[in-house]
């Protein structure tokens, strides 16, 4: 569920649409138009509808109107129908530019989940043979990392494909490896 403003001008009116994303087109059904919008006629309409099991679904006109959403908005064309729930199809879902994260439905630009870098940071000052400062006051601790030599350059070995796992019997489970790994990250110098 999601709350759209439609209408005409800025006096819109809120509904709680349910999102159907299998739906190409977005419903309004008969009882809500006559009650919100009877005064826009219904423009007619050929496209025939049907449910996602091929039930063909009575349509008496559409009706464009305007959709808002957090602050999105896009033209909307609404199918009436004689009965039924409001509904916010694919049309009008990508149209106000909505994603599905987490079982909530938000606009693509407040998507998170994507990683976030910072700034790059400089060395300052190193403190101590793996403790270095940087230049945002912080101690950073390089104990974990590899030293490599300036003459190191990474293998130029294709990766090959990831051989599918058997599970044959205690012998095939406890086998080892038997190619060697390959080069697949970059690596810190």
């Amino acid at each position: 569920m999601c709350t759209v403003d439609l209408g005409l001008s800025p006096a819109n009116q809120s509904f709680e649409m349910i999102v159907d994303t299998g739906s190409s087109v977005s419903l309004l059904p008969a009882h809500v138009y006559e009650t919100y919008f009877s005064h826009i006629p219904l423009k007619p309409t050929k496209v025939p509808l049907v449910t996602y099991s091929r039930q063909r679904i009575p349509v008496l006109g559409k009706l464009h109107l305007r959709a808002f959403h957090d602050g999105n908005t896009a033209s909307a064309t609404l199918f009436i129908v004689k009965s039924g729930s409001i509904l916010l199809g694919l049309d009008l879902f990508e149209a106000l530019e909505m994603v599905i994260m987490r079982n909530r439905v938000v606009l693509k630009s407040e998507q998170t989940g994507k990683p976030k870098f910072s700034e790059p940071l400089k060395v300052t000052k190193q403190k101590g043979p793996h403790s270095y400062t940087l230049d945002n006051g912080k101690t950073l601790d390089a104990s974990h990392l590899s030293v490599l030599p300036e003459t190191f350059t990474p293998p130029s070995e294709e990766v090959r494909p990831a051989e599918p796992a058997t599970v044959h019997g205690a012998q095939s489970r406890n086998q080892r490896i038997r190619k060697q790994p390959v080069w697949i990250e970059d690596y810190v110098t």
